[in-house]
């Protein structure tokens, strides 16, 4: 928020010090810069770009806590995995391995990411929050699935 409101700020005064010069060209062009760049970093959806970058860079770590579960051994947790997890660890469910990502101030929706050794059916459901039931919405492979 602070390099959000750090932008916005120099936009202004950039294009305030321009038409205090006169410079109506250069106003209009650094206003015009301004909100096109602005817009161009609201329309992705970060988080999702986020996690689908985590996968893509981190996929053989994902693959070897996998077959960990699989076989029912410790979990290969790395140190960065408290970065993306609410609590920094993992919850073992019904249907698989659950990674709370986000759960809003009241505890009535949640999401996460999930990992589930067969594929799964209407009935597969992940407790992601207090007052919620998640259902595996869209795969990154090998099992793991972003649970809503």
């Amino acid at each position: 928020m602070t390099l959000w409101a750090w932008a916005v700020l120099w936009s202004f005064l950039t294009v305030m010090s321009y038409l205090s010069l006169k410079a109506y060209l250069r106003a209009a062009l650094a206003l015009l810069l301004a909100a096109t760049v602005g817009g161009a970093l609201l329309v992705p959806d970060w988080e999702r770009t986020f996690i689908d970058s985590l996968f893509l860079l981190q996929h053989d770590r994902f693959d070897a806590i996998g077959a960990a579960f699989r076989r029912d051994e410790p979990k290969p947790w790395p140190w960065w995995i408290g970065l993306v997890s609410m609590s920094g660890d993992y919850e073992v469910q019904q249907y698989g391995l659950y990674l709370p990502v986000y759960e809003d101030w009241r505890a009535e929706t949640g999401a996460g990411i999930a990992y589930l050794p067969r594929p799964p059916d209407q009935d597969t459901t992940f407790s992601t929050a207090a007052g919620d039931l998640g259902r595996p919405v869209r795969s990154f492979g090998n099992g793991w699935w972003w649970v809503e």
